[in-house]
């Protein structure tokens, strides 16, 4: 027998015998927990036992509890098949696992990129307002020595700040084929946005528009500033946000 046959058979007996494991593992799945029950060792059975006390002293009733153990009794019995106990399955002794099923770790949803780009979005729309408020605080006059500290130039510019740091979160993940991030994306999407914010400033600076792009008195943006910041707590708190808008990809969402 050739060495390729051979490898080609060896691949096909392991691909067979995964298949055989696989519906093995779905049957077990598929058993009434009274037949696993009978079927479990010593061990486990006594492991079992232990932690039934434990979730009644934690103060479920004893359906509750028995349903617990049921949906761990498949996955205890095919380890059992391999020679692992349920102590060493779960790396917990039965106090320890009753207490992670009476508490269990509720883990954070990755939040969706509209609310990433919303909640920098508000975040720098404030910042900005903040920071043009303080400024107009203490120029002479009450006027802004910049042209483009216009409200609604401060709002947009918010708004594509929010966009972009969302994107470059998003270009700088690994690509599945090259692992490297898309460096194109990133540095043509920064001079993109950086054109298309320097033209809306621009524009926004004629002064024919000046009726729809005041610039405010620095109470009137701090005012703004305050409100912007509101509105993403507000965000924030409905949706479980937490982590920094600064870094995009260390925001979490609670599950609800």
């Amino acid at each position: 027998m050739s060495e390729e046959k051979q490898v080609k058979n060896a691949s096909q007996a392991k691909l067979q015998k995964q298949g055989e494991a696989e519906a093995k593992s779905e049957s077990i799945k598929q058993a009434d927990p009274k037949e696993l029950r009978s079927k479990l060792s010593n061990k486990n059975r006594d492991y079992i036992y232990r932690l039934k006390k434990e979730l009644l002293a934690g103060g479920l009733s004893e359906a509750d509890a028995d349903a617990k153990i049921d949906g761990l009794l498949p996955e205890i019995y095919d380890a059992q098949i391999k020679g692992q106990p349920a102590h060493v399955l779960f790396g917990a002794a039965p106090k320890l696992k009753a207490s992670q099923i009476l508490n269990p770790v509720v883990k954070p949803e990755k939040v969706p990129d509209k609310l990433v780009a919303l909640d920098g979005a508000l975040f720098y729309t404030a910042m900005l307002t903040a920071l043009f408020g303080i400024l107009q605080l203490f120029t002479s006059n009450n006027k802004s020595t910049s042209s483009g500290s216009g409200i609604l130039t401060l709002i947009i510019m918010g708004l594509a700040m929010g966009w972009y740091f969302t994107k470059y979160n998003s270009w700088m993940q690994p690509d599945p084929k090259t692992g490297k991030p898309a460096w194109g994306k990133v540095i043509w999407g920064l001079i993109g946005s950086l054109a298309i914010i320097m033209l809306i400033v621009f524009v926004l600076s004629l002064p024919a528009l000046s009726v729809i792009n005041p610039v405010l008195p620095g109470w009137a943006d701090l005012l703004v500033a305050a409100a912007a910041y509101g509105i993403r707590w507000l965000v924030r708190r409905h949706y479980g946000i937490e982590g920094t808008s600064l870094s995009p990809d260390k925001l979490t969402m609670k599950k609800k």
